[in-house]
């Protein structure tokens, strides 16, 4: 496995390995959180594809309540359909994946991590690169973080307000915060969202 830094043009980008803490976190649960992640990540890496439904099994919650959003239709999972759908979309991976820029908090037995999923690799010859935003809702359930609800999406550049018009952003690059874009009259996208104002 490369590393995310070594492939790609990553040169307007910051990736860290590095776990954050927020909120005030306990240190040592935040270290839990992120070995948990980074089993995930080297399980994807090494194992995903021959036994796709390991990773579920090993480190997602097994109450009937766990639950997986994806970036692909439908895109809902819940309780034991979690693992159908990793083991259905398993075979079709072909990259390496990485998690980066993880920002975990961590309470007693609850925390939560948000972070950067870099999927990239070689498809027929094309190489592609994805950057999604990722977030996990993790609990300690009898002595191991287990993830309860995986949530992925793509930042969407809304050109117009029909969201059919907008651009996904697959590759995460950076941009202005949109109210000093707005300031600079740059719009956020091709052409600025005029959004409605409520009293």
């Amino acid at each position: 496995m490369t590393d995310a830094n070594a492939t790609g043009d990553f040169s307007d980008r910051e990736w860290s390995d590095e776990p954050q803490a927020v909120f005030g976190s306990d240190p040592k649960l935040v270290q839990e959180i992120y070995e948990l992640e980074k089993n995930v990540e080297a399980m994807f890496n090494k194992e995903f594809l021959n036994n796709p439904g390991e990773i579920v099994r090993r480190h997602y919650s097994k109450n009937i309540d766990v639950s997986f959003v994806d970036i692909l239709s439908p895109g809902q999972y819940f309780g034991k359909d979690v693992l159908n759908w990793w083991e259905w979309i398993g075979s079709q991976f072909v990259g390496d994946l990485w998690l980066r820029n993880m920002r975990i908090y961590a309470r007693e037995n609850t925390g939560f991590v948000y972070m950067n999923q870099v999927y990239q690799g070689d498809h027929g010859g094309e190489k592609f690169l994805w950057v999604m935003r990722q977030t996990d809702v993790v609990e300690k359930q009898d002595g191991e973080w287990r993830i309860m609800h995986t949530h992925l999406s793509f930042a969407g550049d809304p050109v117009e307000l029909d969201p059919a018009s907008w651009k996904l952003d697959f590759e995460y690059k950076p941009r202005p915060l949109p109210w000093d874009a707005a300031e600079k009259g740059e719009g956020y996208g091709e052409t600025p969202v005029e959004f409605e104002k409520h009293d």
